[in-house]
């Protein structure tokens, strides 16, 4: 069986995002879908942002978190526009899936402010960037207009809060909205339900 297109919308600050990527590269290692990530800001400026607040989330998320073996506390919210142009570098160079589970990990396991580019930046170089070049790239704003573009597509096609995974192409595609249980989301994902 090919492997099933994903396009997915999620938010390096947002901890349904987290656990839901840990289940896709489950997915993508057994060659069972093949993700094509956009990004979307949670906590975009200039809103402010909320107070530290696992709201119930963690309750809820943490079985989720056991059960793909990630570590999962309750992070301080960060602005992530310059995480995804991060990623969106990672992307271009072939690195995109280990920096964006390094920065993944950074935020929900190790708390670390993905918002701030020095730490970007050694996220980065931890997941084999070059560190120089991606520091020059986040400081001139080279992925910004790509960045911008994608929440702009979110935003016409109607996400509203992430994850948002579109599976499939065409007529055919399918949304799924929220964290699952990695069986139900491979359910879903592969069978349709």
């Amino acid at each position: 069986m090919a492997a099933v297109p994903v396009v997915v919308f999620s938010d390096f600050a947002c901890p349904f995002s987290y656990v839901t990527e840990a289940a896709l590269r489950r997915m993508q290692s057994a060659g069972e879908v093949e993700p094509t990530h956009l990004a979307w800001e949670l906590y975009p400026a200039p809103a402010p942002l909320p107070a530290v607040d696992a709201g119930g989330w963690m309750d809820a998320l943490r079985p989720l978190a056991n059960e793909l073996g990630v570590a999962l506390r309750v992070p301080a919210p960060v602005r992530t526009r310059k995480a995804h142009e991060a990623a969106a570098f990672a992307a271009a160079k072939g690195a995109g899936p280990a920096v964006r589970e390094a920065l993944f990990a950074a935020h929900f396991a190790e708390g670390r402010d993905i918002g701030r580019i020095d730490v970007l930046v050694e996220i980065g170089a931890g997941a084999g960037l070059d560190a120089s070049e991606l520091k020059v790239v986040l400081d001139v704003d080279a992925f910004a207009a790509r960045v911008a573009a994608e929440q702009e597509a979110a935003r016409r096609a109607g996400v509203q809060e992430v994850p948002t995974l579109v599976i499939g192409t065409g007529d055919e595609a399918r949304w799924l909205v929220g964290a699952r249980a990695y069986a139900e989301l491979r359910a879903a994902v592969l069978h349709g339900g």
